[in-house]
């Protein structure tokens, strides 16, 4: 089947090089970003639908964009395979492409990096798109009027995440998160005569209008910093060249800025406010797609920052990471504890399940303390929790689509009715705990192990994420309990035993997969976890143009 994808993806390719545009494209190496003009295209495409104002084409959008957004995901698929893998062994290659799309001639300068990390990064967030749009066409129809106009937004915000993915400008960091923002606070305030999603999608534009005001001041105080630099490479040769020896002032107060601006993406404390509300009022669907799919995107662009802009320079290396790593512990430290010990008294699974992902974040970013070899188990960690948590709210919303209900005690005897759902649900929730065989335990086992290779001065906050995670299990299994052992609740009994066929296979197929990469990322962790070194030392890396073969018509030659 990869055989086929990559051959569909080359005669793609080919038949764009061989046209007008062609030559442009195989300059700027735009072939590589040939996944987001598939979106820009389905967009596009969408919105002459909705425009058209017909009932049935409005309809039809969900068709669209779901055939527009399983198309770009092979077309990645299948870049990977021309990019990454040497086709007469089938083997990655020792070092794989880095290639610089929409450069100025010299290839330091280009505004986006297509290399096998951001390559990694753009295959989880078409993923979860994919995943998100297919689970949600009867949650919408259910709801609203006119559905179409959501698939168009979440298809916008798609993009925005894509192009962060692999942002190597300040200037596309920027376009990309409006992008991606923008859209987001709409989709929180999707069903226009809900007054929670109404005031979730208030909160998020008044914080993350704010949070995106922060991070641009400090973008701003970079830039001077640089010597009006706005790409990365540059910007990290020019704060290697600051003297180190010298106290700056402004140097604490921009990075605590851009640290705070991202930190609001990624819902990491103190900059958590917004998350419970916004995750319980906004669709489900949408709450599915801003846990998954735009923290996955964040995370990359924060990581990005931290190994091409920080890392090389003097200023930041002297205390650890950036001068910083303290503040990444207690950042990770408040994160998990807030969000473990608030979640034990939620009524609401997508409250719950909010401060779930609080925690979350908090395990993660137990990676950028130590950085180095932290970061490799940090992708591999995203990459996890891309299928349980979108697999836990597939369930969540097949659930509400069925009951209307969305409080934890309404699941009580479920297994009696739904047995299958019942198994993938405490499967997801088991995951998400970090049970052995699990993605999820596999996830927190290399991440944990990371940090407590790096010295014996990071062991506490491995304790602390211990205790974390065993008090997670107390309410991943509350759920369990209740579904599988309690008497059924009023809900599950008034719950008929057929089964609507229509509004059950794409929320099934969804969660097969997701049970399937949950299970499998379990099952073959070391090979993923090679693949995601290979993406993260290559973060920064020189020579872009190493190992490059015939991905057009005209082969990219090195200059």
């Amino acid at each position: 089947m990869s055989n086929g994808i990559t051959t569909m993806t080359q005669g793609f390719l080919d038949a764009i090089a061989q046209s007008g545009f062609g030559q442009f494209a195989n300059e700027q190496n735009l072939l590589m970003l040939a996944p987001e003009f598939v979106i820009l295209v389905t967009l596009i495409v969408g919105l002459f639908q909705i425009f058209s104002r017909s009932e049935e084409s409005q309809r039809e959008v969900w068709r669209t964009a779901l055939l527009g957004s399983l198309f770009s995901f092979l077309m990645m698929v299948g870049l990977f395979c021309i990019s990454h893998i040497d086709q007469s062994t089938g083997m990655l290659y020792a070092h794989p492409v880095n290639l610089p799309v929409f450069h100025m001639g010299d290839t330091t300068y280009a505004m986006f990096r297509a290399d096998l990390f951001s390559t990694l990064i753009r295959l989880a967030i078409l993923l979860g798109t994919f995943l998100t749009i297919l689970f949600s066409r009867r949650y919408l129809e259910m709801r609203s009027a006119i559905p179409g106009e959501f698939y168009v937004l979440m298809l916008g915000a798609t993009l925005g995440a894509l192009l962060i993915s692999g942002a190597n400008d300040l200037i596309m960091v920027f376009v990309g998160l409006e992008t991606l923002g923008i859209s987001s606070f709409i989709l929180a305030g999707y069903l226009r005569g809900d007054l929670k999603s109404t005031e979730a999608s208030l909160k998020y534009l008044i914080f993350g209008g704010t949070s995106t005001a922060v991070l641009l001041f400090g973008f701003s105080l970079l830039y001077g910093l640089a010597g009006g630099h706005t790409n990365f490479e540059m910007i990290g040769t020019a704060l290697s060249q600051l003297d180190s020896t010298v106290f700056n002032p402004v140097v604490p107060v921009m990075v605590i800025m851009i640290m705070a601006g991202l930190a609001f993406k990624i819902s990491a404390v103190p900059f958590h406010m917004w998350t419970p509300d916004i995750y319980e009022g906004a669709p489900t669907p949408v709450t599915a797609y801003l846990s998954v799919v735009s923290k996955i995107g964040a995370f990359a662009l924060l990581i990005r920052i931290l190994a091409v802009v920080f890392g090389e320079a003097p200023i930041f290396q002297e205390a650890g990471l950036s001068g910083f790593s303290m503040i990444f512990a207690v950042i990770a430290v408040l994160s998990m504890t807030l969000g473990n010990v608030v979640a034990l008294r939620q009524a609401n699974i997508k409250r719950m399940l909010a401060y779930s992902t609080i925690a979350h974040v908090g395990y993660i970013l137990l990676g950028l303390v130590i950085m180095g070899s932290a970061v490799t188990p940090m992708l591999f960690y995203l990459l996890a929790y891309l299928f349980m948590n979108l697999g836990a709210f597939a369930v969540v919303i097949h659930f509400a689509n069925i009951t209307g209900r969305e409080d934890i005690n309404a699941y009580a005897g479920l297994v009696r009715k739904r047995p299958f759902m019942t198994l993938y649900f405490s499967f997801f929730l088991l995951s998400l705990a970090g049970i052995p065989i699990t993605a999820g335990f596999f996830a927190k086992f290399f991440l944990f192990q990371a940090v407590a290779l790096a010295g014996p001065e990071f062991l506490w906050l491995v304790i602390i994420a211990l205790i974390n995670s065993t008090i997670s299990l107390y309410y991943y299994l509350n759920v369990i309990r209740l579904m599988v052992v309690a008497e059924p609740s009023e809900t599950v009994t008034a719950m008929s035993r057929k089964i609507d066929i229509v509004g059950v296979v794409p929320v099934t197929a969804c969660v097969l997969v997701c049970f399937l990469g949950t299970l499998l990322l379990g099952i073959f962790a070391d090979p993923v976890m090679s693949l995601t070194h290979r993406a993260v030392t290559q973060l920064g890396e020189e020579d872009p143009y190493r190992n490059v073969h015939q991905m057009s018509a005209a082969p990219v030659r090195p200059r």
